[in-house]
């Protein structure tokens, strides 16, 4: 009986081990961005679509997921939200966030915005920049950008720019996905968040485009990976050799979505885990620990996001 208890006790330990790491995925959806990431509370996000609804339904279904707690479109883009149709057709979605942006040239995005309406027991937000994200109680979930406000535009450089930013920070380290937003609102926000930018992973913006990933953006993040979201010979040349080039000069590790969906893990505190990338342990030869995390979360109210907002609106490549 006692040897039964042992076992029994091994077996809960490492389920609730599995369950208290961060697990995160980047959906191979050809041209377009879909990222499923898993909480220690045992949530789980989905964050855009990706083009076609059928990759991110067959990742899903294969983790056996039936519910999703938080579905973020980070702007309407058809690469960002035509998949999330199925994704309210064939599961529970719990919460929407949406930015105020108005995509003039799309239709599909209203329909999205009315499946989530008709989504029953969702409700739909629509979050601010500085904003925290009551997800998990031990992970911080700042919104770094948006669109709160109504933006009515058939420009794709402004719907880009409306691209919800977060960042997830968990047991020291970051992950910042960052949507389409180009170099101005790179420019903004590390303006307004200093070193709250700083993440171990980075979900590269915009496909890997020439007109994202500043360099002195990355020396603000200082990424270890590097992840891009991106189609087999796509009409837009992405990733662009410019911003590769900055990448690999920041020192990081770049992945991406042409070999499959990319996979990684953050450990729970104190479990003697290294962290993973594609079930294998982190460890770049090169890299230099970087300074040491301030936190600041408290450096603007959420109730200044308006200002916030505005000098994201002003802001301007450096």
């Amino acid at each position: 009986m006692k040897k039964y208890l042992a076992c029994f006790a091994i077996l809960l330990l490492g389920a609730s081990s599995a369950k208290a790491q961060l697990s995160a995925y980047f959906i191979n959806v050809g041209q377009g961005d879909a990222t499923y990431i898993e909480l220690p509370n045992g949530g789980n996000v989905l964050i855009d679509g990706g083009p076609s609804g059928t990759p991110v339904y067959e990742f899903l279904k294969a983790k056996g997921v039936t519910k999703i707690d938080h579905v973020v479109l980070t702007h309407p883009h058809s690469d960002h939200y035509r998949g999330l149709k199925k994704v309210f057709a064939a599961f529970d979605v719990k919460n929407y966030y949406d930015t105020r942006a108005e995509n003039k040239d799309a239709q599909g995005d209203n329909n999205l915005r009315e499946l989530a309406s008709l989504e029953p027991s969702c409700r739909t937000h629509y979050p601010e920049a500085g904003q925290n994200l009551d997800w998990d109680k031990h992970v911080t979930v700042k919104v770094l950008n948006t669109c709160s406000e109504p933006l009515l535009s058939s420009n794709n450089d402004e719907i880009n720019n409306c691209s919800i930013v977060l960042r997830f920070y968990y047991n020291g380290h970051g992950i910042l996905t960052t949507g389409d937003a180009e170099a101005s609102v790179e420019n903004a926000m590390m303006r307004i968040f200093k070193s709250g930018l700083q993440s171990t992973y980075l979900k590269v913006s915009h496909h890997g485009s020439r007109y994202s990933s500043t360099d002195k953006f990355l020396a603000r993040v200082q990424p270890r990976v590097a992840i891009i979201s991106v189609g087999l010979d796509n009409n837009y040349g992405h990733p662009h050799k410019e911003a590769l080039d900055r990448l690999t000069a920041a020192g990081a590790q770049i992945f991406n979505t042409l070999s499959g969906t990319q996979s990684l893990v953050i450990p729970a505190p104190k479990r003697g885990v290294e962290l993973m990338i594609n079930d294998q342990i982190d460890l770049p030869v090169t890299y230099t620990p970087a300074p040491k995390f301030i936190m600041t979360d408290n450096l603007r109210d959420p109730a200044d996001s308006a200002a916030m907002r505005q000098l994201l609106l002003e802001a301007t490549p450096e």
